[in-house]
């Protein structure tokens, strides 16, 4: 719950701080850019932050810390796992006496104060700090993890010999993984090479090369993997899947890992799936009001198909499980067929592809009708039996929840089509088409406007081959007789390891199957004309929905341009 801000108001001025008029000034801009006043006035420096940081303690009604005089001890670096710390803003800094005192920036974080007493079995005693205080002491977690990291390294480098055991691979791997998680890695690449195992992490969707190990280490590092994974350690010739779970700071990983035989060796590919740092809510996702209007809308069938579709990465998965989350009750029976399960979600039927016993998508899927669902997820729609079982089950009364792999909303029924599925059994059951991408958002800690005149944005949008779709932008948001637009970007800082960006969220086109959508279909019409069509019925395209967010200063023009061009 956010601080009073009559109150604040109110404390300023009998501190004389700040005047009336500069007071209103800022709530004003506050206002307008959608944050808190204390988030402006922090920001744009108006009040000294030790001073702003007292007023603000005062009324959480908790007492203030000045973490500058702090040394954090590492025995309090555990309790905290690192990326909870980073994104809940959170930092123990002192225990004593069955008493751990804890920084917060939100002292009102009830469920986190639970967390941690349950967890450590001690009082936890909430302080206030301010943001910029607990994101330089948070660095504590990165030299921490980085000094250990760099020294299993150095070790490993200046003798390959030393790894010579698996328990030594074993800290090594640890290291590894602790470290991809503390930077918010999505995946690891172990890729060996003749002299040298690299090691790549993926962050914000894009690869990023971390280290290089001697060769010597490779093998062990993948012997141990493949133990933890429960994979055949004598096998080199085949591709293997296996997963496993591992503790990082107090939080539980489930790595999915592919490894599979190059010219050098074996590359080893492990994906982090933390449960606990995953959003299940299309809002925290990134989608629009509008969006998540008709998505909702769409989601109150009681039968038919929607379906989610988007390239490899782009986060279907997860917007199909937080469709998932907001239709499942008690009084309802959700089966899925998964190939991998990536979350457990409690209280859905998960079932994962199993070859070896047959138990592909479209058999799983026939055992599932028989099973009484009234919801059905299917991990991914890729083949014309998987596609005709699924509109069948549609037919019977089930609502089917599936994934599919076109580049837009309105190709996705076409290619339906081409799979085998006779264009009048689509028409009759899909109801909602949801394509999306996942883009990089601008650092908030570096974040800087700047204007680019009518001639640039035209340069810019030719070099991606999309005048036309810029054009059409400028229009719908009526600037097309300004002369020139106001823009963000990240300048880069440590925070976002100099790239500008931090994170990343969702961009949607949701495609509603209208009466002339459907009509369209059943004629077999182009995907430009069914995308033609779908816009008339109220579509907001992708690339719009992108360019609302540069607008707000979610994300850049470059990364909608880098994601969304031909």
């Amino acid at each position: 719950m956010a601080i009073n801000k009559d109150q604040l108001k109110q404390v300023l001025l009998e501190k004389g701080l700040l005047d009336a008029d500069k007071i209103a000034t800022a709530s004003a801009h506050a206002e307008s850019q959608k944050i808190t006043l204390e988030e402006f006035l922090f920001k744009n420096q108006m009040v000294p932050d030790n001073d702003l940081g007292k007023i603000i303690a005062d009324l959480y009604e908790v007492p203030f810390v000045d973490l500058t005089g702090f040394t954090i001890k590492e025995n309090l670096l555990s309790v905290v796992p690192p990326r909870m710390a980073s994104s809940q803003l959170v930092l123990p800094f002192e225990m004593g006496d069955g008493v751990i005192r804890v920084a917060f920036n939100n002292p009102e974080s009830y469920e986190l104060i639970t967390f941690l007493e349950n967890k450590t079995g001690l009082r936890i005693e909430p302080h206030y700090a301010t943001e910029l205080e607990l994101r330089k002491a948070l660095k504590v977690y990165n030299r921490d993890v980085n000094e250990k990291f760099n020294q299993l390294l150095k070790g490993s480098l200046e003798d390959p010999n030393k790894i010579e055991s698996l328990q030594d691979a074993s800290k090594l791997v640890d290291a590894i993984i602790l470290f991809a998680q503390q930077n918010g890695a999505s995946d690891v690449h172990l890729e060996p090479h003749k002299d040298f195992l690299v090691i790549r992490y993926r962050v914000d969707g894009l690869l990023r090369n971390v280290a290089e190990l001697p060769i010597q280490v490779t093998e062990l590092i993948t012997t141990r993997i493949k133990v933890l994974s429960r994979m055949r350690t004598d096998e080199h010739r085949a591709a293997q899947d296996g997963r496993f779970k591992l503790e990082v700071h107090g939080v539980e990983v489930t790595l999915r890992v592919s490894i599979i035989p190059v010219y050098d060796g074996e590359k080893v590919v492990m994906r982090l799936l933390s449960a606990s740092n995953q959003e299940l809510n299309l809002k925290a996702l990134g989608y629009s009001e509008l969006n998540l209007t008709k998505i909702d809308e769409g989601m109150k069938k009681t039968h038919g198909i929607l379906l989610v579709t988007g390239p490899t990465g782009s986060g279907k998965t997860t917007t199909l499980y937080s469709m998932m989350k907001m239709l499942n009750s008690p009084d309802v029976n959700i089966s899925t067929i998964e190939d991998p399960i990536e979350y457990r979600l409690q209280g859905i039927n998960q079932t994962q592809v199993n070859r070896k016993t047959d138990l592909t998508f479209a058999n799983g899927l026939r055992a599932l009708v028989r099973q009484d669902p009234d919801i059905i997820m299917v991990g991914e729609i890729r083949d014309k039996e998987t596609a005709n079982v699924a509109i069948n089950a549609a037919l019977t009364g089930h609502l089917v929840l599936a994934t599919l792999h076109t580049n837009d909303a309105a190709s996705t029924l076409p290619r339906l089509m081409e799979m085998g599925v006779e264009s009048f059994l689509i028409a009759a059951t899909a109801k909602m088409v949801v394509a999306q991408r996942l883009i990089r958002t601008i650092c908030d800690h570096c974040k800087k406007s700047y204007e680019l005149n009518l001639g640039q944005i035209e340069a810019l949008s030719k070099q991606f081959d999309l005048e036309s779709d810029m054009t059409a932008i400028l229009k719908h948001m009526k600037k097309e007789n300004e002369k020139t637009f106001v823009f963000y970007r990240g300048e880069g800082c440590e925070i976002c390891g100099g790239s500008g960006y931090k994170g990343r969220t969702t961009i949607a086109e949701v495609m509603e199957v209208t009466d002339p959508v459907q009509k369209n279909i059943l004629e077999m019409v182009s995907s430009s004309q069914l995308e033609e069509m779908a816009m008339n019925e109220g579509m907001i395209s992708m690339f719009m929905d992108g360019m609302e967010k540069v607008f707000e200063g979610v994300t850049t023009i470059e990364e909608i341009f880098r994601v969304l061009r031909d």
